[in-house]
């Protein structure tokens, strides 16, 4: 089972770090859309409030709910993965 459980961590923490990076971009491009390039200068700045709250205002103010269901989902799916992976390997 330590094979199989550090394959799912190498997963999951894919799947977390494709998220995580993807999920920064596309709020540095919401915000760009909303803000113009000031806004990304201090989104950039303030990366994590960035990332928590330009999914929640594209949801509300345009109704695309797909970058916050990628954001937090993806990021919720690979620590589970990691969980899981660590649980198998005994971790």
């Amino acid at each position: 089972m330590s094979a199989l459980g550090d394959l799912i961590r190498v997963v999951g923490g894919i799947i977390f770090s494709v998220a995580l990076l993807w999920g920064f971009f596309g709020s540095l491009a919401i915000i760009s859309k909303a803000a113009g390039s000031w806004g990304v200068v201090v989104a950039f700045i303030l990366g994590p409030l960035a990332v928590i709250t330009a999914p929640l205002y594209e949801g509300f103010a345009w109704g695309n709910w797909f970058p916050l269901v990628f954001n937090y989902g993806g990021g919720v799916a690979g620590i589970a993965l990691i969980g899981i992976g660590g649980a198998l390997k005994g971790k």
